[in-house]
Order: C-alpha cells, then sequence, then structure tokens
C-alpha cells in the first residue's frame, strides 16, 4: 500500500456524517423534522440533533426555525439540492449493481401500438445503457388482458392497471393529435383551418370508432363528414397508410414524437383530444422489488420525459 503523503487528510475527515447527511436530506425534502424521523425510523430530536451537528461541521445555518415548522435558507436550498442528487446517482449506481445480480431476462407487456412507435425503436438506447438486461417482448393488440403475474414482470398499459394490487407509474397522457405525412400536403392547398380537411382523406382505425366525430366536434368542424374516409382495422395499418401519404389520421401524440421531430409527420393542428387514459408501466407484484425491473422501469420514465 502507498504511503500517505505528508500533509493530506483522509477525505472522510473532511466530510460530514451520513447519518447528519440523511437527516438534512429527509428534513429537507419534507420541511419537517416529524416526517423525516418519521421516515428514518428515528426521533424528531434525533433529526433537530443530527441538523445541527452538520451546521455546526459547516459551519452555516441550513434552516430557519419557525413556529411549527422549518424553512430552509438559501445556503440550505442549494445543499439540498446537491446532496439529493448525490444520493440519487448513488441509489441508480447501487441499483445497476443489484440488478446485475437479479434475473436478466425481463418479460415484458406491451401493447403493440406503444411497442412498434415507440418502445422498440428506444431499445438500442436500453442495451448500450443497460448490457446486463435482455427483454422478451410481448406486444399484443386490444384492451390489456388480465396479466398473469407468472408470464409477465413488468406491463405498460393503456390505462388502468389490470393487476389490482400493481403499482403503475404515468408514462405519459393518451392525448390523440391530427398527424399527416409531408407527402400528403405536397402539391395541395394549405391546410390553415380544420374544416379545410378533405373528408375521403381520413383516415380511420376500425377499433377506434368515434375518433374523428369527436375531434372534428372539438375543432368546431363538424360540416364535415366523419364517416368518410380511408378504414383500416386497426392503428398500425392505419399509422402506415399515413406516413405513405394517403391521409390525416389521429394518433397518439407521445407514441409518434420521433416521427414528428424527424419529419416523417406533420401535426396539423394543436388540438388534442384529451379523454383518453394515460399510459402506465408497472411491476407485476411478484417484481415490484426486483432491482432488474426498478432499473427498467426508471429507464422507461426517464426515455418518457426526454420527449416532453
Amino acid at each position: 500500500m502507498p504511503a500517505r503523503r505528508a500533509g493530506a487528510t483522509p477525505i472522510a475527515s473532511r466530510l460530514p456524517s451520513l447519518r447528519s447527511l440523511r437527516a438534512f436530506e429527509a428534513a429537507g425534502r419534507h420541511l419537517s423534522f416529524t416526517a423525516a424521523a418519521e421516515e428514518l425510523g428515528v426521533t424528531p430530536g434525533a433529526i433537530s440533533h443530527q441538523i445541527r451537528q452538520l451546521e455546526e461541521f459547516l459551519g452555516a445555518r441550513l434552516f430557519d426555525r419557525q413556529h411549527r415548522e422549518v424553512v430552509l435558507t438559501p445556503q440550505g436550498q442549494a445543499y439540498l439540492r446537491s446532496v439529493g442528487e448525490a444520493f440519487r446517482r448513488i441509489e441508480d449506481d447501487t441499483r445497476v449493481l443489484f440488478a446485475a445480480n437479479d434475473l436478466a431476462m425481463l418479460r415484458i407487456y406491451a401493447s403493440t401500438n406503444l411497442a412498434m412507435r415507440w418502445l422498440v425503436p428506444r431499445l438500442p438506447r436500453l442495451a448500450a445503457r443497460h448490457p446486463s438486461i435482455t427483454l422478451d417482448l410481448t406486444a399484443a393488440s386490444g384492451p390489456p388482458p388480465a396479466l398473469e403475474p407468472r408470464c409477465f414482470d413488468l406491463a405498460i398499459t393503456h390505462g388502468p392497471a389490470p393487476l389490482t394490487k400493481a403499482k403503475p407509474a404515468r408514462l405519459f397522457d393518451g392525448r390523440l393529435v391530427p398527424v399527416c405525412s409531408p407527402r400528403y400536403l405536397a402539391g395541395r392547398p394549405p391546410i390553415t383551418r380544420p374544416s379545410q380537411l378533405d373528408p375521403d382523406s381520413l383516415i380511420h382505425a376500425r377499433k377506434r370508432k368515434g375518433d374523428w366525430r369527436k375531434w372534428l366536434r372539438l375543432a368546431k368542424a363538424e360540416s364535415i363528414d366523419a364517416g368518410r374516409g380511408i378504414k383500416f382495422d386497426d392503428m398500425n395499418l392505419a399509422y402506415l397508410a399515413t406516413v405513405a401519404g394517403m391521409g390525416v389520421m389521429l394518433f397518439f401524440a407521445n407514441l409518434i414524437a420521433d416521427d414528428l421531430r424527424d419529419g416523417r409527420l406533420v401535426m396539423l393542428f394543436d388540438q388534442a383530444l384529451t379523454e383518453e387514459p394515460d399510459w402506465l408501466v408497472y411491476a407485476t407484484p411478484a417484481r415490484e422489488r426486483s432491482a432488474a425491473a426498478l432499473l427498467l422501469r426508471d429507464w422507461l420514465l426517464a426515455e418518457a420525459q426526454r420527449d416532453r
């Protein structure tokens, strides 16, 4: 072991105790010593003592103690951001290490729309970020089944989680927006108002009857016959026809973020049908404590955040 350089101070002696940092982070997040104590399983007095020790160590006041409440000082706010980020990085890296020892094959269920338009194009990033995780992906159309926990580890569904004990996280909303390809617009007069839509160019998915009628009512263009146009069995066929330039369809805005960004599709109008349920992601109860499943869930949520 190399000899310590004369006069060098060990890093640990220049850092506050982990216990005091945990107390400060919890108290700062809750703005309550009592809530922090409940989270950490200690007394409010112990939290107060740890924070007082931290303030003495730093030579700075982190909280203003007011009547029945505590408020972070400007220095406390800045320090909380740094400490919170450090804890999150430690948690993320720890989860990665746990995941390496966890079940590497994760069975995931997703709707066909989401799998084809959003999830599969992002899998190369998952492989680069978490090479230890391998997916067994099942995609299905229609309403989500009553998922069998023994068959899936993680699920992404449109609407309520079919597993009653699941703890879903919101991936993104289910807004439907009118889109077409630049090829469709080429050589046509500009479409600047919903009332200028060609009813014969409306693209429908039979499994989503009524979407155009609802959207035209929202856009105050009810004079257009919502029953006319080109009909396909499902949204994926309708999507392919739209990309090919056959017309205009209503599609989930968040699932075609890549198409809109890359110019394959154009959003004609901002009006969106917002009554659709959210897209949810959750681990099945048997896997909700799995490090690998939680790692994948957090990666999915981060990918969704990137598109906003």
